[in-house]
């Protein structure tokens, strides 16, 4: 705890046993939540330096109930990816996660400070919203209702449905996984791996929406 007030020291400490804090969130059920706050990511809004999920919490819209984070393999392909594209125009913080241990570490982390982690490349992602910005969603769901179905009935079982997503600005579209399979990250990293279980590939391996 001491070595964090002094930020230089940390970043030096945090360069060498960051992925040790990381093991022990997966790892140290007992010393999770304390271990949670020494974690050091880049989000949206750190620019070249990481923060803590305290600070990220103290940068919190009014009305943001959640953490969102996104993974992927580096800080250039999330902060550009579509999945951040609304959340970054409505200013909301994304935390960038891009070690593979951290696919990890967020299935032990489910919360920090009574604040649940929210992957933004998962379905059922909600996002804060006034009444108007509600009913112009509920407006394109059942406008783009009959399109949907056509694209489902083309892509069939490529995909397990097509809904209108509130994620988008600028993407056509984008596939998303289901809530309890794994990320599309996972799934590369656990392609990667030479002695993988094909048996669990195919059971955990995302569903496309």
């Amino acid at each position: 705890e001491e070595i964090c007030e002094d930020k230089d020291n940390y970043k030096k400490f945090y360069e060498q046993f960051g992925k040790n804090l990381k093991l022990g969130i997966h790892e140290d059920s007992t010393n999770r939540k304390k271990l949670a706050g020494f974690l050091r990511f880049y989000t949206s809004a750190s620019g070249e330096e990481m923060c803590s999920l305290s600070d990220y919490l103290s940068r919190m819209k009014e009305n943001q109930k959640d953490i969102y984070y996104i993974t992927g393999e580096s800080k250039e392909v999330v902060a550009t990816s579509s999945f951040v594209e609304r959340l970054k125009k409505r200013g909301l913080e994304v935390v960038y996660m891009t070690e593979p241990i951290d696919e990890y570490v967020v299935q032990q982390l489910k919360e920090f400070e009574g604040k649940n982690l929210v992957s933004v490349t998962k379905e059922g992602l909600e996002l804060p919203e006034d009444e108007e910005e509600k009913a112009k969603r509920e407006e394109d769901v059942k406008k783009y209702e009959t399109l949907c179905k056509v694209m489902k009935d083309i892509l069939d079982k490529k995909v397990e449905k097509v809904t209108v997503s509130s994620r988008l600005v600028s993407s056509p579209c984008c596939i998303v996984t289901s809530q309890y399979g794994w990320t599309a990250n996972m799934e590369r990293i656990m392609k990667a791996q030479a002695l993988r279980d094909t048996s669990t590939m195919g059971y955990m391996a995302a569903k496309k929406h």
